[in-house]
């Protein structure tokens, strides 16, 4: 093994993220829960499929080779624009998609900016159960919640008691 002049081991270096990222030799991989599968540019969540467009999938493995390392904005038009000038819009929607994504499939993985460096990919932990796409059971409940307090608050004995203290007020 290396080492530094400390004496500190030299860890190796993640693949290079610069190196072109061409999606039909790319391996399926796992990313916390979900299947990435590159060459059918698809998302598997459970039972579930997300269908990404070619570049963000392309910019989602240029992050994934560099296993939680940072990846700068340079590294990623080299990856997945094949090092062509583009606009930091062009950026900057890739990683809108993808954060999008993760918010859609609970949390399978997040997207950190690094600011003045780059973006991180950090996938959520492989023992952490996900349910697939965003359910709505929470947001049910807190709606059948807020319905339930509405009829206790109208059906209450001490309606008419406020009711003829409100009526007093604006006589």
């Amino acid at each position: 093994m290396r080492v530094f002049a400390d004496q500190s081991p030299m860890i190796a270096a993640p693949a290079p993220a610069g190196r072109p990222v061409k999606l039909a030799r790319e391996a399926d991989f796992r990313l916390g829960a979900l299947l990435i599968k590159p060459s059918r540019l698809e998302v598997v969540a459970g039972a579930r499929r997300q269908l990404l467009e070619p570049r963000v999938m392309q910019v989602l493995v240029a992050l994934a080779r560099m296993q939680d390392e940072v990846v700068s904005r340079d590294e990623l038009i080299d990856a997945c624009w094949g090092g062509r000038i583009v606009g930091e819009d062009a950026i900057n929607r890739c990683i809108s998609r993808l954060r999008r994504l993760a918010e859609t499939l609970d949390g399978g993985f997040a997207i950190q900016t690094v600011a003045r460096v780059g973006y991180r990919l950090n996938p959520a932990p492989p023992q952490q159960p996900l349910s697939g796409f965003r359910s709505w059971t929470s947001v049910w409940s807190i709606r059948s919640a807020l319905v339930v307090a509405a009829r206790l608050a109208v059906s209450s004995p001490h309606k008419n008691k406020w009711a003829r203290r409100a009526g007093r007020a604006h006589s």
